[in-house]
């Protein structure tokens, strides 16, 4: 049954990767010959987008337009936004400006070729644009990108950058405002705090309730909320990478009740992509 959405529009996000896509220190290499569901995922989030009539933005690997060609053709076709989550899952911090540059431009030239449009938008692996590193945003503004999605206004093991606004904006590098909108991740204030709630593994480890109500919140204070998630997050029964107990918690906590919280959360509430989002909002130029 068609729940009735709120009115607020909010944007609906997913990392386009496989199983195998993760940077933690010292994994082991998979075993990859076992192949994946990669496509029965894809298959299922783009099904849910079309039965919840909302758009969203696919940040999609270069190498995923290489191996799955088809897959990004159906994400364009059905009228969503593919963005740039560069080519292999490189974390941005760990490679030089050059090395950066390189990667997006090879993952963007790949998705352009695909989809016979301009890619817009960008997020790193792992929310890898950090404080060290902000100045590659000039990367992204110098290859003609409208937006990032890269930057988590928390402080992780991995990623983050706590003081970072939490709203959207065009931040400042080098002493400029940069001609490109930063679309920080969503969060909530806890213990002070702040900590995401609508995506990932607190997508998955937050009961819906509780996200509804954070969705629902910044929405009566005229904000948008962003979610987001892998494919590998709605099967349980994905291959599944050897990880040590915190990371392990971390990447698979509860992946066999995502898909069906995803629904809900779709049904309850208005969502669309990011470029959507910012052309009605921030009258975005494409």
């Amino acid at each position: 049954m068609t729940k009735h959405k709120q009115h607020a529009t909010n944007m609906l996000t997913f990392d386009i990767e496989e199983w195998f896509h993760a940077n933690y220190d010292s994994i082991a290499a998979p075993d990859r010959s076992r192949g994946s569901n990669f496509r029965a995922h894809m298959d299922t989030l783009l099904r849910i987008c079309r039965e919840t009539d909302c758009k969203a933005t696919f940040f999609v690997l270069g190498c995923i337009g290489e191996d799955y060609p088809d897959v990004v053709k159906a994400i364009a076709r059905e009228g969503h936004d593919v963005a740039s989550h560069g080519y292999a899952h490189e974390l941005a911090y760990k490679q030089t400006i050059d090395e950066f540059r390189d990667d997006v431009k090879k993952s963007v030239d790949i998705l352009e070729n695909l989809t016979g449009t301009k890619v817009l938008g960008y997020r790193a692996p792992s929310w890898s644009i950090v404080e060290d590193n902000l100045h590659y945003l000039e990367v992204l503004e110098e290859m003609g990108m409208k937006y990032d999605a890269s930057i988590f206004p928390v402080k992780t093991f991995l990623y983050g950058i706590p003081t970072a606004p939490t709203e959207i904006h065009k931040p400042r590098v080098n002493g400029r405002e940069i001609d490109l909108y930063e679309v920080p991740m969503s969060v909530m204030k806890l213990g002070g705090k702040n900590i995401g709630y609508s995506g990932g593994f607190y997508f998955r480890f937050f009961p819906r309730l509780l996200i509804k109500y954070a969705i629902r919140s910044a929405n009566r204070r005229g904000h948008s909320s962003i979610v987001y998630l892998h494919p590998r997050e709605i099967d349980a029964y994905e291959q599944k990478l050897d990880l040590p107990f915190k990371e392990n918690f971390i990447h698979y906590y509860s992946v066999g009740r995502t898909q069906n919280k995803l629904e809900d959360i779709l049904r309850s509430f208005n969502f669309t992509s990011i470029s959507e989002h910012l052309k009605s909002n921030y009258k975005m130029d494409v």
